[in-house]
């Protein structure tokens, strides 16, 4: 009675692991099933009900749907040049000579405490605090640093990816420097590649007034051609501004004020300041070629546009190395620096952008947000209605410094730098007291979105390199799937057929074990939300190999069991009595294996083992009590009729 209770118990408790893993597995059937033109559908019709339906499926690795595989480096070189201080040129020298040194397989650390085992790293390195510190104690810190530096990259690149709704990403560490970013059904590499390089540094530097930048155009021009300087004083004035502003800076506070302002765009530039006379043959026309004058080596690049001054994209290589020039360096008021706008299409073809001479030092940097949304231009006054832009709320600080700075300088240009480009330069209106602002001139909805997603989740603490790329296609992972599922079919056959030949009717008795088996599996995996590759595919191909193994061993014991004169009965209780220990020794040290290799392998080796470690559980409970729920069940119906 007490039998009969018990094997109630567990048919029971298969009839619900059956129905609970048939009810994980229905969205991974229903979207296999949905050919191209219905996944098109419902994209335009119920969006909401196709995303609901992957979030519950089986996800398909990069091998299996195609995708990136990025390999990122992380600059610990300029990690520790960036945090050193009172830099010498020994400093500078060893770290250049580490750098060289570096390769995939290098110990960092190592490297740098041989390169300065003979240096004092605490004068480097200090603490604002007096007395000497030990070289391993400072490497020890920097160690820290450094890792504090990969994870916050880690999280900024997670949340980076995952604001573009890209399924199922991964991004792992390897190693002391490297990070791994997998991109499973990435539609757009190019778009994927840009938004993981990106610092996405945000700044607001003001835009030297015309004047003073005419000044510094017209003494290049002139150093180029050979022709005297007329402005010698113009470094020591800009000198003496910069001054002036830091002392300005430290006693302002903010002003409450309830008005509302905004930045108009820097089109509607100040008709008071023009450009100087000698761009005024280069004016932009039909044809904005600008041929090379020896007299003009600098004007002849440039072309003045929308009360501004510009550069062709043929001619920007060409201003670079004249700007990089140190005869021309001095030129340029240390406390300024030239910088480009983005590429901008003029007329058909044209590829154009403005050249601007702003501040080097930020008066107000990305650090200061708190929000980054996109939104729609709802402004009809200003011709851009309904165009995409990024709406900036800053914290109390950013709303102190914003509110002086437009409160300072109305009427002048103010730069909305991102990654040393200049997204736009409006022109300061009125004091902006909210801390809030919006950058415009985004050619589309997609471009806001990535870029408010950059700006949200802030820069990267250290730079990062692609240093190894492989895209995997999607003709080539549909070849994968149906490799992978002809192999799981061939495999699953020739295993029935063996077991039906061999073992006759105790046969079927695993080929149903082997049914649920997978149907376990694949109900565990689609519960998780987990990602099948390819090495998966082969980990669940080897655990049905396993699985028939524990009933090969089970039937065997039944069978000698038989040879001695036992009944029915008797044979299957000592049989299943005797492979138990077996069993489960065998599949113990096996599940060890998968633990290992899941905890300290790296992608596809963790795929095999998490299949291997899934499917070790669910052949273990198919084996041992679902066969015996099996053949107790039929013996109870006709023993005599049992064969093995």
């Amino acid at each position: 009675m007490e039998q009969g209770h018990n094997n109630r118990f567990r048919w029971i408790l298969l009839v619900i692991f059956v129905a609970l893993a048939g009810y994980k597995l229905f969205p991974t059937i229903q979207l296999s099933q949905m050919d191209t033109e219905t996944v098109q559908e419902l994209e335009e019709n119920d969006p909401q009900r196709l995303v609901d339906l992957r979030s519950r499926s089986i996800k398909q690795g990069l091998d299996l749907q195609g995708g990136m595989h990025l390999v990122l480096e992380v600059d610990l070189v300029g990690l520790v040049d960036n945090l050193a201080r009172n830099k010498d040129s020994q400093f500078t020298t060893r770290l250049e000579q580490l750098d060289s040194e570096l390769n995939a397989l290098s110990d960092f650390w190592s490297l740098f405490e041989e390169r300065f085992s003979d240096v004092q790293l605490s004068k480097y390195f200090n603490r604002n605090e007096r007395g000497r510190r030990e070289n391993a104690e400072v490497v020890t810190e920097l160690q820290q640093q450094a890792v504090d530096a990969i994870d916050n990259s880690l999280t900024i690149l997670r949340n980076r990816v995952d604001g573009t709704g890209l399924q199922e990403p991964s991004i792992t560490k390897q190693g002391q420097r490297r990070i791994v970013v997998e991109l499973a059904g990435v539609n757009d590499p190019e778009t994927a590649r840009r938004l993981i390089g990106k610092t996405a540094l945000l700044e607001f530097k003001l835009v030297e007034d015309t004047a003073r930048f005419n000044t510094v155009l017209i003494d290049i021009n002139s150093l180029l051609a050979g022709d005297p300087i007329p402005s010698d004083t113009l470094a020591e004035d800009s000198l003496a501004d910069a001054e002036q502003l830091a002392d300005e800076s430290a006693g302002i506070t903010e002003e409450n004020a309830d008005t509302i302002a905004q930045l108009q765009s820097g089109e509607e530039a100040a008709d008071s300041e023009e450009i100087f006379d000698p761009l005024a043959d280069n004016e932009m026309t039909g044809d904005i070629d600008a041929p090379a004058d020896r007299e003009n080596p600098l004007f002849s690049l440039l072309i003045q546009f929308q009360n501004g001054v510009w550069i062709e994209e043929a001619n920007r290589p060409a201003l670079m190395k004249i700007l990089e020039r140190e005869d021309v360096q001095r030129l340029i008021p240390p406390t300024s620096h030239f910088i480009l706008g983005r590429m901008e299409t003029v007329g058909e073809d044209q590829q154009m952008a403005e050249l601007f001479l702003v501040r080097k030092e930020a008066d107000l940097t990305g650090k200061v947000l708190e929000t980054a949304n996109v939104n729609i231009d709802q402004g009809y006054s200003s011709g851009r209605a309904g165009s995409a832009i990024v709406e900036l709320s800053m914290n109390s600080e950013g709303a102190r410094k914003f509110a002086r700075i437009t409160g300072d300088y109305t009427d002048r240009r103010l730069a909305i730098v991102l990654d040393d480009k200049v997204y736009m330069a409006p022109v300061i209106r009125s004091k902006i007291p909210n801390g809030r602002a919006i950058i415009e001139g985004m050619e589309s909805t997609e471009e806001a979105r990535e870029l408010a997603n950059l700006l949200k989740h802030g820069a990267l603490p250290s730079t990062v390199k692609v240093v190894e790329e492989r895209t995997v296609g999607a003709s080539l992972g549909a070849e994968s799937v149906a490799k992978g599922k002809t192999s799981v079919m061939i495999g699953f056959v020739l295993v029935i057929l063996f077991m039906m030949v061999y073992y006759k009717k105790s046969g079927i008795f695993s080929v149903v074990a082997l049914l649920l088996n997978m149907l376990f599996i694949m109900g565990i995996l689609a519960a998780f939300n987990a990602t099948l590759t390819l090495p998966g595919i082969a980990g669940i191909i080897l655990t049905i190999g396993m699985a028939v193994d524990a009933n090969v061993l089970i039937f065997e014991r039944i069978r000698e069991e038989l040879r001695l004169g036992r009944s029915i009965r008797a044979a299957v209780d000592a049989g299943y009595d005797r492979a138990f220990r077996t069993i489960v020794d065998a599949n113990v040290t096996t599940l060890i294996a998968g633990v290992v290799l899941y905890q300290f392998g790296t992608g596809p080796i963790r795929g095999f083992a998490l299949t291997l470690m899934i499917g070790i559980a669910c052949s273990m409970y198919t084996a041992i009590v679902v066969t015996k729920l099996l053949y107790e069940a039929f013996t109870n119906y006709d023993a005599s009729k049992l064969s093995i």
